[in-house]
């Protein structure tokens, strides 16, 4: 029996890709060229259901090259049982022959481990209309993406853990960390609206050096600090550089339930440490678990949300990247019975961490627009910010907007991510479309690939027409000018 992959190209596009995969097939599959379809129908299309393990982060989605990447720097690397790729359908939208070299030699070779000879059947189209239904089907093939387990500043202790030993706290900075910060003075304000007054046990997790977790025993002198972390070698830092009565420190895995007693801790302070929970449901149930009723969690970190923003295209279909979903954090503390507020943190914000940091248009953008608010403080949270302040607690108002009733549906989220740009302020605006314009070029995409996306967010169709239309026009008219005088 034959394992079938249909393969949908552009019929503008169909002859260069078609050359490709008789080169990439040579004589290890066949070939069988369909007629061409006036409207490729999304609906009709067999899907995975790609989600996030331990998210409620989901898309439901065809192949489509060249916006699924299975190999994104954190995500574990995937073991598809054989023959997955020939279980659904695929969609060409853009030239990147290296990833569509690489996906289809490796659904030759799951077929061929399951003793099933590969045949590809080419369907060229001259448009495409959606819906792309979301809803879950039985047919569907489920994949999880599973997170890497690794805290990327733990290399940088290793190797200056004599230097940060031998140095006061006032000179960590020259080891050339950029985990030197002590972040008690922006928490501050949360602190003292929503915090307990008198509390008696504070977790400190992800404490790193233990800067912060030392501010908090100062200011908090009547209660038992404990900073938490799974390196031992930045513990050992803390530990020599801090010493209050109330002060202690703890080597703990991040990744599995704390040794405490639930319902005895009054406030919760993490920085820059839950984007690596690979469960992150099953920590955030764990951690408003350990709170008192009157408890207070404080968890400040890079959020997925402005990968969603500024990586677009590239986050059409997948996460660009692994940091912390607000909307399960949200959607956990509603079911502890705790209200949610968010901040934005400006200073933080920097062009480094996205997909478009080269394009000076983008970078140099941001960086002026970092500069001028890094001394803003707290903010009312927007998808612009790369850093989140998360407040939870039975205390905290609960918040309002999408994260709020739990729209984890990936396009969907998207989409409402997306057309929220016209609200923002105008610098705003010109900087997200000067990277989306670098990420799409970057991806090498047909015109039909603009079309595809309109139908996949229809609340941002016209936001992502004027954004990327004159860019594909003009690209077009570059290739036929090309084609001529060939």
């Amino acid at each position: 029996m034959n394992a079938e992959i249909i393969i949908h190209i552009p019929e503008t596009a169909v002859d260069a890709i078609l050359l490709a995969i008789v080169q990439i097939a040579g004589g290890s599959a066949s070939i069988v060229r369909e007629k061409t379809l006036p409207t490729l129908y999304l609906e009709n299309l067999r899907c995975f259901a790609i989600c996030v393990y331990g998210s409620g982060e989901h898309v439901r989605t065809p192949m489509v090259l060249p916006f699924i990447n299975m190999d994104y720097f954190n995500f574990q690397e995937q073991d598809p049982s054989p023959g997955l790729l020939s279980k659904v359908d695929w969609i060409i939208l853009g030239d990147e022959q290296e990833k569509l070299a690489f996906f289809l030699r490796q659904a030759v070779d799951e077929n061929s481990l399951d003793g099933c000879p590969t045949v590809f059947r080419i369907v060229p189209f001259n448009r495409v209309q959606g819906p792309l239904p979301q809803m879950r089907r039985a047919e569907d093939i489920v994949v999880y993406l599973h997170k890497r387990k690794r805290n990327y500043n733990e290399s940088d202790w290793v190797q200056n853990i004599e230097m940060l030993k031998s140095l006061p706290e006032a000179r960590w900075g020259e080891a050339g960390l950029a985990n030197t910060i002590d972040h008690c003075g922006l928490l501050a304000p949360v602190l003292d609206r929503f915090a307990p007054r008198d509390a008696h046990t504070i977790l400190d997790l992800g404490c790193g050096l233990g800067q912060t977790t030392r501010s908090l025993a100062v200011r908090y002198p009547r209660a038992r600090v404990v900073g938490l972390d799974s390196s031992k070698e930045a513990l050992e830092v803390a530990e020599n550089a801090f010493c209050l009565p109330n002060l202690s420190f703890c080597l703990a895995d991040l990744a599995q339930p704390l040794d405490f007693p639930r319902g005895t801790i009054d406030c919760i302070v993490s920085t820059n440490a839950l984007p690596y929970a690979l469960d992150a449901l099953g920590t955030a149930r764990d951690l408003f678990g350990l709170l008192t009723p009157e408890g207070l969690m404080l968890n400040l970190c890079r959020v997925e949300e402005s990968h969603f923003f500024y990586d677009f295209p590239h986050s059409l279909l997948l996460p660009a990247n692994t940091q912390l979903f607000v909307s399960d954090w949200v959607r956990a503390a509603s079911q502890a019975g705790c209200g949610t507020q968010l901040w934005g943190a400006p200073s933080s914000l920097s062009p480094a961490y996205y997909t478009a940091r080269g394009s000076q248009p983008f970078a140099g953008a941001l960086e002026a627009y970092a500069t001028a608010h890094g001394q803003d403080g707290l903010r009312e949270y927007d998808y612009y910010y790369s850093h989140a302040l998360l407040a939870h607690g039975a205390h905290v108002p609960r918040m309002q907007g999408p994260e709020a009733v739990g729209m984890v549906n990936h396009l969907l989220y998207l989409d409402q991510i997306l057309s929220s740009t016209v609200q923002m302020p105008v610098e705003l605006q010109y900087l997200a479309i000067a990277a989306w314009l670098d990420n799409a070029r970057s991806l090498s995409l047909y015109p039909e690939a603009l079309d595809f996306m309109k139908q996949l967010l229809p609340y941002s169709e016209g936001l992502i027409h004027a954004a990327l239309a004159p860019s594909f026009r003009k690209e077009a008219n570059s290739s036929n000018r090309a084609r001529r005088g060939s």
